[in-house]
């Protein structure tokens, strides 16, 4: 199995970091482009239309930004993960 598997830490941890501040831009960002946009169409169908659009992005958006921040979570855990597990082998390999 350890034939099969390679990760390099340093990628791995720099894509955890750019995940990361991915999330926290996308948090940081205008949430609510069309607030108050909904109130001057001409129309109450458009209206609500606009309304039930602006609450489904809003779920979707904070969905992301969370799938987005354990993206982030699992590449650090891998990356922590191999540096242990290459020094546990390290250790061991060095042992008499």
């Amino acid at each position: 199995m350890a034939g099969n598997f390679a990760c390099d830490p340093q990628e791995a941890e720099l894509v955890a970091r750019e995940l990361t501040r991915m999330g926290s831009d996308m948090r940081l960002s205008l949430s609510r482009p069309l607030e108050g946009a909904t109130g001057v169409v001409g129309s109450e169908a458009v209206g609500a239309a606009l309304r039930e659009f602006v609450q489904a992005a809003t779920v979707t958006r904070a969905e992301l930004v969370a799938a987005v921040g354990s993206a982030a979570g699992l590449f650090a855990g891998l990356a922590e993960g191999t540096l242990d597990l290459d020094k546990a082998f390290a250790d061991r390999a060095t042992e008499t």
